[in-house]
């Protein structure tokens, strides 16, 4: 029982001194940070471009299914918007594809997608702009905001 009490006490520990780390690391300041140019985007290697802050790469769709955004909003096909797991609503991204080197920027407003390693859902209308022949149903792609 007293080992079972310590193994507790200790992940207790743990488990705060995570959070804790993670709340110091948001920064409150309301600092703009400057925009990658595609240009630029398209010569970093991926591998390069994970290291910099507020930079995710992976695998993005797009997603029509009407109805009700998380944020509230009604889902909107022919606007600019995208669902991502955890950006905060209202931030707006630009979203690179990394084949064709066009870009999109969309704005945050659904949760999604939850397939493991996709990183994006974009609205038709996002999607099109990088992708205007609809070649594909996935893309590789960079975002940044």
């Amino acid at each position: 029982m007293k080992r079972l009490l310590l193994l507790f006490a200790l992940m207790s520990v743990s488990f705060v001194s995570c959070v804790k780390a993670d709340a110091e690391s948001v920064s409150t300041e309301n600092t703009e940070s400057k925009p990658i140019a595609s240009a630029e985007i398209a010569r970093m290697p991926i591998d390069k471009m994970d290291d910099k802050p507020n930079q995710q790469c992976g695998v993005a769709t797009y997603y029509d299914l009407g109805g009700i955004t998380a944020n509230g909003e009604s889902f909107n096909s022919k606007a600019l918007t995208a669902a991502h797991p955890s950006i905060p609503f209202g931030s707006w991204i630009t979203v690179v594809d990394q084949h064709t080197g066009r870009s999109v920027k969309v704005r945050v407003n659904d949760r999604g997608p939850w397939i493991e390693g996709y990183i994006l859902d974009l609205t038709p209308a996002g999607w099109k702009a990088i992708d205007p022949h609809a070649t594909a149903d996935i893309r590789n792609v960079c975002i940044h905001w």
